[in-house]
């Protein structure tokens, strides 16, 4: 699904207007999709009391939509007006004068904030109020809130009652995510036509809650016609990038994988990475590790193949490894690089089998580390090859000298600035995990939980990326379906242990759960 700014969100709504429908019918549309949600919330629609928070433009109008829809439906509805209604936007007034009925219906009254003498009645309101819709503002701000809009975001945010927001949480900006002096506090957010970047990155994720996209009828051809660059990671892509295999085929066919990874300090992160792999349906995963931790892997799991390799003194992977590992072994792809360490001898062999290797490859963490300020020939080294490279923050920092900005629009454009032109599929770990494509393509990850901030995280990712591209599906897709599987496996553990005892032990041995939730899908 393709995410938009809250800029190419307006030229969509513009292009649909002038070529398509009225804006009143998307208006009507958005509005209907708020009172659906509603009306999914709660038990006796009939019994429900909402006060719905006016701006005065279009984002108004949607909830004066769904009032007047909840009034005919049976429920009582409180408009807390921040403006005079002679100042809604033109189709928002239309909507206001559409009101008349259910105003003399004795199910709606209106408060008007900026009159004066409305606290007390505001505080009996909030007392009576099964629900409070935020339709303040939008997502056109672009600029601090306003002291009234403040005041009445405040209101809404000190309730304790459960609000929804209309397209965005009134305060975020819609492109950035950022919190433009307040913002309302969501507990579901029901964004429109689609969702919007300022909603899937932080810190504006954390005011949406759940999101719910509702289709107010915007040509597919529309959309297409922007060239949307930036998609979220959901199921339906999932599902197109899942490889297939058939009935017959044998573990060869299923891709063969060679993990590079580990060191008598960092054995388990070696584990974790094969293991993954293997989860995610790879059909046969080499290990080349220092002879010093064949033990502790072979007990770990012993479906890992153990390619024993050169050590040094210290049981990191010695520069003689590289001959050993091309003359003995052939392989769909490769990973290497989780806890390998930084010792000067394996430093240099990891930039040599970077440089040999011609299987896509996946780099992760001191594979990274062992590039650091030498981003330039990383990139000059992947022209024509695969290339996924997956660093968190800090790598990221190490390996370019730059850090990673905190907004999206920035973020988005600085990582697409790093791989434009390369072989390269960057995996920037973070909340949320962002992928850019070398051909400009940006994928937003919106799976997952604060549990993942765990040791050996980083390691389970890797795996599932690795074990994706040795099963031939391409960086893209292999990032993608990596990303996404870890984040669902992330869920799928936390059911069972909660988010804060989770370990990556335990996000690992769920990632076939999270696999089966694709393929039940697929057949169904």
């Amino acid at each position: 699904m393709h995410v938009a700014t809250g800029e190419q969100m307006r030229r969509l709504d513009l292009e649909t207007i002038q070529r398509f429908v009225p804006g009143l019918t998307l208006m009507e549309r958005a509005g209907e999709g708020v009172f659906a949600a509603i009306r999914e919330f709660a038990e006796d629609i009939a019994a429900l009391r909402a006060a719905i928070f006016l701006g005065r433009g279009n984002n108004a109008g949607d909830g004066l939509v769904a009032a007047r829809l909840l009034v005919e439906a049976g429920a009582a509805v409180v408009l807390v007006h921040l403006h005079e209604p002679d100042s809604f936007s033109p189709d928002a007034a239309k909507n206001y004068l559409r009101l008349a009925g259910a105003r003399s219906s004795g199910r709606m009254e209106e408060i008007f904030l900026y009159r004066g003498g409305w606290e007390d009645r505001i505080v009996a309101l909030l007392r009576e109020s099964d629900l409070l819709v935020d339709a303040l503002l939008g997502t056109g701000i672009d600029s601090p809130v306003r002291e009234n809009f403040a005041a009445a975001i405040d209101l809404i945010n000190g309730s304790g009652l459960p609000v929804l927001a209309v397209d965005i949480p009134s305060g975020v900006n819609a492109t950035t995510g950022e919190v433009m002096g307040s913002a309302v506090m969501a507990d579901l957010t029901v964004t429109l036509g689609l969702p919007k970047t300022g909603l899937v990155f932080y810190p504006g994720k954390a005011h949406a809650g759940a999101v719910e996209v509702v289709d107010i009828g915007i040509p597919r051809e529309v959309i297409e016609a922007q060239e949307i660059a930036t998609h979220i990671l959901d199921l339906d892509t999932a599902l197109a990038d899942l490889p297939r295999h058939p009935p017959a085929a044998h573990k060869f066919e299923r891709g063969s994988l060679l993990v590079v990874a580990g060191s008598r300090r960092y054995a388990g992160a070696a584990c974790l990475t094969a293991r993954a792999a293997l989860r995610t349906g790879c059909g046969i995963v080499y290990l080349a590790a220092p002879a010093s931790i064949r033990t502790v892997i072979q007990t770990c799991a012993p479906e890992i193949i153990f390619v024993e390799v050169p050590e040094t003194a210290s049981g990191s992977i010695a520069t003689a490894a590289l001959g050993s590992i091309f003359d003995a072994l052939r392989f769909d792809a490769a990973a290497i690089g989780p806890g390998l360490t930084l010792e000067n001898e394996t430093v240099g062999f990891v930039r040599d089998f970077v440089a040999e290797c011609r299987a896509p490859l996946l780099i992760d963490a001191d594979g990274l580390n062992a590039f650091e300020g030498a981003f330039r020939e990383l990139r000059a080294l992947s022209l024509g090859r695969d290339i996924v490279i997956s660093p968190h923050a800090g790598e990221l920092r190490r390996l370019t000298g730059a850090e990673a900005p905190g907004d999206a629009e920035r973020r988005i454009a600085a990582l697409h600035g790093l791989v434009e032109g390369t072989g390269i599929t960057l995996v920037q770990k973070g909340a949320p995990t962002v992928i850019a494509h070398p051909g400009g393509r940006i994928d937003v990850n919106v799976f997952g939980h604060p549990g993942l901030a765990t040791a050996g995280s980083g390691d389970v990712l890797a795996g599932a990326v690795a074990g994706m591209l040795a099963q031939r599906t391409g960086p893209a897709a292999a990032a993608r379906l990596g990303v996404y599987l870890h984040s669902r496996a992330a869920d799928i553990a936390a059911e069972d242990t909660g988010e804060g005892g989770m370990l990556a032990g335990d996000c690992c041995d769920a990632l076939p759960a999270a696999l089966r939730e694709l393929e039940e899908a697929h057949l169904g």
